[in-house]
């Protein structure tokens, strides 16, 4: 029996999550062909890079991938997703894994995303959406004393989150991010602050049903120990010690299910990667996995959660993203994507003033393209070296067998042994990813 053709997969992006997709993507038996697009100069050189900036390109860029008999095209940023790239994707009659821009506002609106958790019975922190400073002072001036989270409406790159601890701070965060200009927010949400700890949990979903991934850990912060301003993610780990897995099979019931059923009947059926960011209390000891509230929802795979998950997984990626682009999760046997027992800790490198005024152009020594466990993001190629061109700049992923503390602090160490080999003026990084990881005492 003659083998069926090896297929062609574009990923659409050019940051560390794409790298990580485009790579995991690269390993199925069914893949002959990968192109990244813009894809960055970190990239191994066997892909093909096609040119590509954006929202214009989307029509070019879908005739062009149905010319090259693109098997199944792939979105990471969800700027592209908000923008309707599925949609012109779809139209053109060309395969894709991502939702309609109609589903990813579950993530490009917050104030959306909380509408669709009340309307699907989903627990989540009480709020209020304000679009001036005066609507704030007036909520805030009739609540007790409490600590409150900011946000920006729109899509703001992880940076769009103030955590406040009074009513002063708050309205000071109302301020800034209503003057983040035409795209920014046009009106912000004011949440109750959930106390806890924070956990990643995401599934594959084709409109009707859901398969989960295990759950991560993002660091969001700059600094160590959790201080300094938000960011795109300063490195992640997966699995997180002490998640029971009642939790699981309560995620499923309580979160995706209904969520995945709410935007069904809004007309906006969601197929992609759904994100649930959570605050989980009373982990330890509980039966049920604990307490938990959903603080937001993301329509893609988190960065950097994506490379510690895609590192995990057991088995061919493909067959789960063509599975959700066609509708058909339902034919894929079990409620569970399949994980190596391992742990995997991913640390990223930023640029000097990230997140607020990254400053580029720095030669990058210590990593080259196609650097096994490296991820690049901000970087371009000159004169035969790499140098820093965004904020975060790259990542790099230490893996090691087995699910206990003691496998964490060796991916730990692996980890920070390949970062210690690379350098760039001005690089900044967390010496703590992982560090005292776990679910079970709050923060």
């Amino acid at each position: 029996m003659t083998p069926p053709a090896p297929l062609t997969i574009l990923v659409l992006g050019s940051g560390a999550r794409e790298h990580a997709l485009a790579h995991k993507l690269a390993s199925s038996p069914r893949v002959g062909r990968v192109i990244v697009a813009p894809g960055n100069d970190g990239m191994p050189p066997a892909w093909e890079r096609w040119g590509f900036s954006g929202k214009k390109d989307f029509e070019t860029l879908a005739r062009r991938a149905r010319e090259a008999h693109v098997a199944l095209t792939v979105v990471g940023p969800d700027q592209y997703l908000a923008d309707g790239v599925v949609d012109v994707f779809r139209r053109q009659g060309l395969l894709i894994f991502g939702p309609s821009a109609a589903a990813a506002r579950i993530e490009a609106s917050k104030a959306f995303a909380k509408e669709v958790m009340i309307a699907a019975g989903v627990p989540t922190a009480r709020h209020v959406v304000v679009e001036s400073v005066d609507a704030a002072q007036s909520f805030l001036s009739a609540q007790p004393a409490s600590a409150w989270v900011v946000k920006a409406d729109g899509l703001a790159l992880g940076k769009g989150v103030r955590v406040c601890e009074n009513p002063q701070e708050t309205l000071e965060a109302v301020r800034d991010l209503l003057r983040l200009g035409p795209s920014g927010a046009a009106q912000v949400l004011i949440e109750e602050r959930l106390r806890g700890e924070e956990l990643s949990w995401m599934a594959f979903c084709d409109g009707e049903h859901c398969a989960l991934l295990d759950p991560a850990r993002d660091h969001k912060r700059l600094g160590d120990g959790d201080r300094g301003p938000n960011t795109g993610g300063m490195g992640a780990v997966s699995p997180v010690p002490g998640v029971n897995p009642a939790l699981a099979d309560r995620m499923r019931g309580e979160v995706f299910l209904p969520v995945l059923r709410e935007m069904k009947a809004r007309g906006a059926p969601f197929q992609g990667v759904l994100y649930a960011g959570l605050m989980v209390q009373n982990a330890a000891g509980a039966a049920d996995g604990g307490q938990y509230g959903v603080l937001e929802f993301n329509a893609r795979f988190g960065d950097p959660e994506a490379q510690v998950l895609l590192a995990r997984m057991q088995g061919d990626l493909l067959p789960w993203l063509l599975a959700c682009a066609k509708g058909a999760l339902g034919e894929i046997t079990g409620e569970r994507v399949t994980f190596k027992d391992a742990t995997a800790v991913y640390v990223v490198a930023a640029a000097p003033g990230y997140p607020s005024q990254p400053m580029t152009g720095q030669k990058i020594s210590g990593a080259n393209a196609g650097d096994k466990d490296v991820f690049f993001a901000g970087v371009s190629e000159r004169d035969g070296s790499l140098h820093a061109s965004g904020g975060r700049v790259l990542g790099v992923l230490g893996e090691s067998p087995g699910l206990t503390r003691e496998s964490l602090d060796a991916a730990r160490t692996r980890a920070y042994q390949k970062l210690s080999q690379i350098r760039f003026e001005g690089m900044q990084w967390r010496a703590d990813i992982g560090e005292g990881l776990g679910l079970g005492a709050e923060r």
